[in-house]
């Protein structure tokens, strides 16, 4: 029973609630036999296929397979099929005790068990300081489902000056959903080839074009883009990355990713099992290849938990030197906060002393900083050279001028709403 083609995450296809044990070892012959010509007939690579096949009747000769709970077995013939294909979306795993073939659309909702763990994908919108969008997705689910939710998170984000998309915890889903949203990153009246997948059954391959069935007044084709990922991105959301990094149209920060890029069908097998059987391959139109197996690799290599930070950064960065004013300001918070400047106890000391209304003082190792008459003093955070902030304050910068020969000479109090005011060194 063939089941809807989807890109899948390939550790969503072990577990299972039952340890029911298969009436007899004939049953189990029947259904790995069952199997096995499942893959014969669809599984992408037909040479692969046939040579799986017979593994998994050896195994099932040898008696690896007997006396084995569903769990288990489905356990162990995952194994087997990975080990012998390298392919991570090979998936075998028990049906609910109570399963009975009832619909099509009930087999594609087991075929692909996240939809379970997350209604559409869509887990945080925000507009970050800069003016930056951010995006998390932990799945691109099916387009149905999660057309609107796209549509209100794009719109949600439209008139942000960069954007970035959080694919950390993605494991994949539905090639029109990639699509869908990657028509947004791109000029509507202008279509882009993204992505071709070819599917084994059929013998057909299906190209997947940007589009203007989207809102177009929310399209942000001149944005910067960044793309964050971790070892656990896979499948739908490494072909979101991978089409937008050969296309010049991202820049993908974090980790190298998992390496699925086949797309899946689900088969029922003797009523009890669902297997996950690769039927088709991405195609990039540019490269003439795909991830398998090797993963994205990211433009800039971080660990995954410090990809955001670094993604902010790269952002402030690039739309700081487009001229960018709230960019400029935000650079420095984030540099203060992330990768403060180090500066030697005779460098600070170089900022120390008295100016027109405020005062700078060294202790234990630290510049402090007060207005004059004011009891309490602050710890300064030096961002960049001359620049530093307050710690704990976020709407005031003190950048420091020198004259001709580099010596100090006053003090340029910079305010987040756009005041400025001087304090010239006594």
């Amino acid at each position: 029973m063939s089941i809807i083609p989807a890109f899948v995450a390939a550790a969503a296809f072990v577990a299972t609630s039952t340890v029911s044990v298969l009436n007899k070892s004939s049953d189990t012959e029947s259904l790995i036999a069952e199997l096995a010509q499942e893959i014969r007939d669809n599984y992408v690579f037909p040479e692969l296929g046939q040579k799986t096949a017979d593994f998994l009747l050896k195994r099932s000769d040898e008696g690896a397979y007997d006396g084995l709970d569903k769990q288990q077995l489905s356990m162990q013939v995952t194994q087997d099929l990975r080990e012998m294909t390298h392919d991570l979306h090979f998936g075998f795993r028990a049906l609910p005790e109570d399963w009975a073939p009832q619909s099509e659309s009930d087999g594609s909702e087991l075929a692909d068990p996240r939809r379970n763990t997350s209604p559409n994908g869509f887990m945080r919108v925000e507009r970050l300081n800069g003016n930056i969008g951010y995006l998390e997705l932990e799945g691109f689910m099916e387009i149905e489902s999660a057309r609107d939710n796209a549509n209100a998170a794009m719109q949600l984000l439209a008139g942000s000056s960069a954007l970035i998309i959080d694919l950390r915890q993605n494991g994949g889903g539905h090639p029109g959903t990639v699509q869908l949203l990657s028509s947004y990153l791109f000029d509507p009246n202008e279509p882009v080839h993204l992505n071709s997948l070819y599917f084994r059954p059929s013998d057909e391959t299906t190209e997947f074009w940007t589009h203007d069935n989207i809102q177009v007044e929310n399209a942000m084709p001149d944005v910067p883009v960044y793309v964050l990922t971790s070892g656990r991105t896979f499948s739908a959301a490494e072909e979101f990355s991978y089409n937008l990094q050969c296309l010049d149209r991202a820049t993908i920060i974090g980790e190298t990713t998992g390496g699925g890029a086949h797309p899946v069908d689900g088969f029922i097998i003797s009523d009890q099992f669902v297997a996950n059987i690769p039927v088709g391959r991405a195609i990039n139109p540019i490269t003439k290849t795909n991830w398998e197996g090797v993963g994205v690799v990211p433009d800039i290599t971080v660990a995954a938990p410090d990809a955001l930070d670094a993604a902010i950064g790269q952002a402030l960065q690039t739309l700081a030197d487009m001229g960018d004013a709230g960019a400029l300001w935000g650079l420095v918070s984030h540099n203060a906060e992330n990768n403060p400047l180090v500066l030697s106890m005779a460098e600070l000391g170089e900022y120390a002393g008295q100016y027109t209304d405020r005062e700078l003082m060294l202790e234990n190792g630290e510049l402090m900083y007060r207005r004059i008459g004011n009891p309490n003093w602050s710890r300064l955070i030096a961002a960049e050279e001359d620049i530093f902030v307050i710690d704990g304050f976020d709407g005031f910068q003190m950048h420091f001028e020198r004259d001709s020969s580099g010596t100090i000479e006053q003090i340029v109090g910079h305010y987040e709403q756009g005041r400025i005011d001087y304090s010239v060194r006594q």
